[in-house]
């Protein structure tokens, strides 16, 4: 296979000619996902870059930002996202994220790959903190014909202390999702995803599962690379 997309976050700042820091079917200075209840408005400002790591930094502060009709809504968070809609899609491959996910009750780190067509479904969720318990993992399939299908892996590792990887292998037919080498999640199916597709990484603020008293006014969901294999003839 060959390296078809990398990103190992060098500088100070990030490369916006390989990453947006909004959803593109909304402003690019800022945005939520107004379809889950969700607490944070996410600004380019919390996209952070130092020591070759990519810090989406949740933060507890008030933002005004705007509702599913673009009416003006204040927001209690902010947060930072990116993803690659503009610079690189692909169909069929393989990805693998470098990460540490952050701790706290209503922090939601996700790693997830969408339509370059900005239909949906399908969505591919390869990675998602689980509420408090940072030694959970959760791969989550949305597809065409209506199957949310979902495997929650129990690590042996938390994986909010040091680094792990994350991964997805997308053949026709299957997705495959890895956990520090570990396969977890294995789906089989005429509707798997035969479309291209780009990356997302964001770390969410969940209004089903708030936060509470314990949870860091501050803190983030750090990404070391994002490396994107596919086949020579792919």
């Amino acid at each position: 296979m060959r390296l078809a997309f990398s990103s190992s976050f060098s500088g100070s700042s990030l490369d916006t000619s390989q990453w947006d820091t909004c959803y593109p079917w909304l402003p690019q200075t800022g945005c939520s996902n107004t379809g889950n209840d969700e607490l944070e408005w996410y600004l380019p400002s919390q996209d952070q870059v130092s020591n070759g790591v990519l810090h989406l930094v949740a933060s507890e502060t008030p933002t005004a930002g705007a509702d599913a009709s673009g009416a003006p809504e204040t927001y209690p968070w902010r947060s930072g996202m990116v993803t690659t809609y503009s610079s690189f899609d692909f169909t069929y491959g393989y990805i693998q994220v470098t990460a540490q996910v952050p701790s706290g009750t209503g922090l939601w780190p996700a790693l997830w790959l969408l339509p370059q067509s900005e239909a949906w479904p399908p969505e591919i969720d390869f990675a998602e903190g689980w509420e408090s318990n940072t030694f959970l993992n959760r791969c989550t399939f949305h597809s065409t014909n209506g199957t949310n299908d979902t495997n929650t892996y129990q690590s042996p590792s938390d994986l909010s202390v040091g680094w792990h990887t994350y991964a997805l292998n997308w053949k026709p037919g299957s997705l495959t999702c890895y956990v520090d080498g570990v396969a977890t999640y294995t789906y089989t199916g005429s509707d798997v995803p035969d479309q291209p597709m780009y990356f997302l990484a964001d770390l969410a603020v969940d209004g089903s599962g708030p936060p509470n008293a314990s949870t860091p006014t501050t803190d983030s969901f750090n990404i070391q690379s994002v490396e994107i294999y596919q086949s020579n003839n792919g």
